[in-house]
C-alpha cells in the first residue's frame, strides 16, 4: 500500500530535515506581519426564517435536544455539504485542517463561489500547512463577492513548496508547528456537517489509491449555534491572516476570477450512490456491495443529501449534545510549555473516558498513550470496563513513524485485557462493510469513542500527543443509545487483525478471521515487507513521542 502524503500533522521526515536546515536557513527566514485591523463577524442571527430552518425544525424535538444522523459513506457525505451549499441562502461557514486543490477540492470550492454569487455570505477558513501550490486557487476563490478566505498560522515566505516553507521559517518552527487539525462545515447556523473528514479526494472515495474509513455527522438544532461561537472563535483570532496579506497574485480581482475558473474547470466530484429505495434494495441499483439489503438506518444516512435537495428531512437521531473545542492557548503553546491540558478536546473526552462502566470502544487512526493514560486504562480494567481499541495495521497507517509510538505500547495494553483490532487494507476493501466503502485499498481515519453503549465521541482529534499538545481539535460529545448501537454495527471482524499475546506472554500475534470465522495466525506485521519492519525497527528508537 502505497504511504499518502501526511496529513496528520507536519511531516516527520520533513520535521527533522527542517531542524537541520534551520541554522543555515536564518538569513532566509520570513516573519509574518501584524495582525491586520479586521473587524470581527459573527455566525448569523435571525435564521430561523431560512428555507433550511423549515426543512430541518419538523424532525427536531420539543425539548430543546438536537438530531443528528451518521455519514459514513464519503461520496454521499460530500454530497450532504454540496447541497447545504445550494439550499443556505444567509451564510456559509468552512473551517477545515485540509482543503485540497484535488478534484473534491475544486468542486467544494466552485459550489462555495455559487453560493457567494447568490448573496451568501462565504467565510473559509483552511489551516495553512498543504496549502503549498494552492495560492493561485485561494486567491481567485477569495476575490468573489461575498468570500473571505483566511489562513490559519500562516508561512509568510517560500511559498511555493512545502519544504521551502519551512526553511524559511527559520526559528518560527515551533509556531509553525502547531496546527488547526478542525474540520467543520456550517450552513444559516441552522445544519452543519461536522467529524473526521478533510476535503480531499481520499476522504471522499475519490482517489485511485487508497481511500480513508472515515465518519462524519450531519447536526441540526441547539448544537449548531455552539458549533458556530467555535467557528467564530477561531475566524477572529490574531492567528488568522486573509490569504491575501499572506499570498500574493499581480492580477486584479477580475483576472484572478477568472484564473480561478481555468484552475479549477476541470473536476470529477466524488460519485454518490444515488437514492437508495426506502426497502433498503441495491440489487438493480448500480450500487457494487457484498450484499442485498442496507438496512433502515444506513438508507436514511445515504439519502440524506437527497432528502436536503428535495426540500425535505427524515426522521433524525434526538440527542443532548456537548461541542469540545480547544483553545487559542494551544497554539500559543501555553498549554505545551505548561504540560497542561487543562480547557482542552482531550481534557473533555479523557474525563468523559472516565465515567465509563461497562465498555469504552476507542477508534483512533494514530494511538500513542502516554503513561498517565496506560495506566488510566489500567484502573478502568481492574474496575471491570471493557476496553477496546480499534487502530490501523501497521500496512493501514498513512503515518509508520506514529506506528512506531503505537507499537511500543501494544504489548502493555494487551497484557492488561485490552483488546485490539487493526485495520487491514486489503481485508476492509474486500470486505466492503466497515459502513460502506470502495473497493481501493482502505486506511482508518475515524475517530470516535463509545461508552456504555450509550454515549458517542465524533469530531478531529485523535488519541496522540500531537492532537494533545500541539494540533487544536473540536469534537462532539452525543448521548443517543441508537448512534452508538449504529456505530457498533459498522465493525466487522473479517475487516480487520485481532491481536494477542503469544504463548510467551511477549510476543504478539494477528487473528485474521474469514467470513465463516476461520482464523489464520499471523507472527509478523501483516501485509507489510521484511524491509518496512526493519527500517522501522531500525529508526523507531530515534522518534521523539512528543512529536507524533
Amino acid at each position: 500500500m502505497p504511504i499518502r502524503p501526511c496529513t496528520h500533522g507536519l511531516p516527520r521526515m520533513l520535521r527533522a530535515l527542517s531542524l537541520l536546515l534551520m541554522l543555515a536557513a536564518l538569513s532566509a527566514c520570513s516573519s509574518l506581519p501584524k495582525p491586520p485591523p479586521v473587524a470581527p463577524t459573527h455566525a448569523i442571527a435571525g435564521f430561523e426564517d431560512t428555507p433550511l430552518a423549515r426543512i430541518t425544525q419538523p424532525q427536531l424535538p420539543a425539548d430543546g435536544r438536537s438530531g443528528f444522523l451518521l455519514q459514513p459513506y464519503g461520496p454521499n457525505s460530500f454530497a450532504t455539504r454540496l447541497a447545504l451549499c445550494r439550499l443556505a441562502t444567509r451564510s456559509l461557514d468552512v473551517q477545515y485542517y485540509l482543503l485540497q486543490s484535488d478534484h473534491t477540492g475544486r468542486t467544494l470550492m466552485r459550489a462555495l463561489r455559487d453560493a457567494a454569487a447568490r448573496g451568501v455570505r462565504v467565510r473559509v477558513l483552511v489551516d495553512d500547512l498543504h496549502t503549498a501550490g494552492s495560492d493561485d486557487l485561494l486567491l481567485g476563490l477569495a476575490a468573489h463577492p461575498n468570500v473571505e478566505l483566511r489562513l490559519f498560522n500562516p508561512f509568510p515566505g517560500g511559498r511555493g513548496h512545502l519544504l521551502t516553507r519551512f526553511i524559511s521559517s527559520g526559528l518560527d518552527i515551533g509556531r509553525v508547528d502547531r496546527r488547526m487539525h478542525n474540520k467543520l462545515f456550517v450552513a444559516d447556523n441552522v445544519a452543519a456537517v461536522a467529524g473526521g473528514r478533510n476535503i480531499a479526494d481520499e476522504y471522499m472515495v475519490n482517489a485511485e489509491g487508497s481511500n480513508f474509513i472515515d465518519m462524519d455527522t450531519f447536526v441540526a438544532g441547539p448544537a449548531v449555534r455552539e458549533l458556530s461561537r467555535a467557528f467564530d472563535l477561531y475566524w477572529n483570532s490574531e492567528h488568522v491572516y486573509p490569504v491575501g496579506q499572506i499570498a500574493f497574485s499581480p492580477l486584479s480581482p477580475e483576472q484572478r476570477r477568472g484564473q480561478f475558473e481555468r484552475l479549477s474547470a476541470s473536476t470529477h466530484p466524488p460519485t454518490d450512490t444515488g437514492r437508495i429505495p426506502d426497502d433498503g434494495q441495491v440489487q438493480g441499483s448500480g450500487l457494487d456491495l457484498p450484499f442485498d439489503r442496507l438496512s433502515p438506518a444506513l438508507v436514511r444516512m445515504l439519502n440524506l443529501p437527497y432528502e436536503l435537495a428535495e426540500g425535505r428531512l427524515g426522521p433524525l437521531l434526538p440527542a443532548q449534545a456537548r461541542v469540545l473545542v480547544d483553545p487559542l492557548s494551544k497554539t500559543e503553546g501555553v498549554n505545551e510549555h505548561e504540560h497542561s491540558i487543562t480547557g482542552t478536546v482531550f481534557e473533555g473526552t479523557y474525563q468523559w473516558f472516565t465515567t465509563s462502566r461497562e465498555l469504552l470502544r476507542m477508534t483512533s487512526p494514530y494511538f500513542v498513550p502516554d503513561d498517565k493514560a496506560l495506566q488510566s486504562l489500567a484502573e478502568a480494567r481492574q474496575h471491570g470496563v471493557r476496553l477496546q481499541l480499534v487502530t490501523n495495521a501497521l500496512a493501514a497507517t498513512d503515518e509508520p513513524w506514529v506506528h512506531v509510538g503505537y507499537s511500543r505500547q501494544r504489548r502493555a495494553l494487551l497484557k492488561m485485557g485490552v483488546e485490539i483490532f487493526e485495520i487491514s487494507p486489503s481485508l476492509s476493501a474486500k470486505r466492503r462493510r466497515l459502513g460502506v466503502i470502495g473497493k481501493s485499498l482502505s486506511a482508518l481515519h475515524m475517530k470516535s469513542a463509545i461508552l456504555d453503549h450509550r454515549q458517542v465521541f465524533l469530531g478531529s482529534m485523535n488519541l496522540d500527543p500531537r492532537s494533545v499538545r500541539l494540533n487544536t481539535e473540536l469534537g462532539l460529545i452525543i448521548d443517543s443509545p441508537e448512534m452508538a448501537a449504529q456505530l457498533e454495527a459498522m465493525g466487522d471482524l473479517a475487516s480487520v487483525y485481532q491481536l494477542r499475546l503469544a504463548a510467551d506472554g511477549q510476543g504478539i500475534e494477528w487473528i485474521e478471521r474469514n467470513g465463516e470465522g476461520q482464523e489464520t495466525v499471523h507472527s509478523e506485521e501483516p501485509e507489510t515487507s521484511p524491509w518496512l519492519r526493519f527500517k522501522l525497527w531500525l529508526l523507531g528508537p530515534l522518534v521523539p513521542l512528543g512529536e507524533l
